[in-house]
């Protein structure tokens, strides 16, 4: 499993390991360019790992605090670099998402 993640998350497609799973840094292709797996569809799982990455590590942290009684301020500068670490780790997550969905894809149809 470890090993489709890690794969993903550098850009490369879970199947054959070219470096094809994304178009620009932002959009992932909708299949391979080499061995023609197909990365997302409608009824697709991966914007659900997506999902439930954003909620994990971005949002739930910030509920954590403000559960906890941290001065306001605190919070704001604390999701504004959580939102700035959201921008830049796009590709990773997205790529996560994809070697996850992969992942359990395989499994259900082994």
């Amino acid at each position: 499993m470890f090993i489709h993640i890690f794969n993903t998350a550098r850009g490369k497609c879970p199947n054959c390991k070219h470096s094809t799973l994304f178009a620009t840094k932002f959009k992932i292709n909708d299949t391979c360019n080499s061995c023609g797996l197909v990365f997302q569809d409608n009824n697709d799982g991966t914007w659900f790992f997506l999902l439930m990455l954003d909620r994990a590590f971005f949002i739930f942290p910030l509920v954590v605090l403000m559960y906890m009684g941290v001065n306001p301020k605190q919070i704001a500068i604390i999701g504004l670099l959580l939102i700035i670490l959201f921008i830049f780790a796009s590709s990773v997550r997205m790529g996560i998402a994809v070697g996850v969905d992969y992942y359990f894809k395989s499994k259900l149809w082994k």
